[in-house]
């Protein structure tokens, strides 16, 4: 189950739930890191991929030893916006490894090191972290509706969290055109 509570009730309500579950209750805590910057300066900002939205199989990624594992969602958003043509991308060190819409997923295998991660539609957010081996890293993309275009950021957050948001969204196939 996941809950969202209000600041004022969360001590209360996560020392209740300690009491009952004990170990099974998970503070999903998250990160948001990074600036806004002009999408330009990415090199493949005005591409389109092609993607299709796999509604028939749920792949998960798996831990690789050698590689750090990237698990980005784009939450879907109400109204009926899926299938748009709206497009966001997520770049490590100017490559493209995921490309989602409205409630898709995607995950890319990375080398280890130092990253330079950016979420980009009409505008850009970007930060850098270090990726170590053998580990997974989960995303969000949160998406919203600038005064005229369509806009994406990327918060890094709990496992927990976006496996569960992942749980009711589809899987995105996408290829670079």
């Amino acid at each position: 189950m996941l809950l969202q509570l209000p600041q004022d009730k969360f001590a209360s309500v996560i020392n209740k739930a300690n009491n009952l579950f004990e170990a099974k209750v998970i503070k999903a805590e998250y990160v948001v890191k990074g600036e806004q910057f002009d999408p330009s300066k990415l090199p493949r900002h005005k591409e389109k991929d092609e993607l299709k939205i796999d509604k028939r199989n749920h792949p998960l990624p798996e831990i690789k030893p050698d590689k750090a594992v990237v698990v980005v969602l784009c939450p879907p958003v109400r109204g009926g916006y899926d299938g748009l043509k709206y497009q966001f991308k997520v770049h490590a060190n100017d490559e493209v490894i995921a490309v989602n819409k409205w409630g898709t997923y995607s995950f890319a295998y990375l080398d280890p090191g130092k990253y330079r991660l950016a979420s980009q539609s009409e505008n850009a957010y970007w930060f850098e972290m270090e990726l170590e081996a053998g580990k997974s890293y989960y995303f969000l993309q949160n998406t919203f509706q600038g005064v005229v275009k369509n806009q994406a950021s990327l918060t890094r957050n709990s496992p927990e969290l976006v496996s569960y948001l992942i749980d009711g969204s589809y899987y995105s196939d996408w290829r670079r055109k």
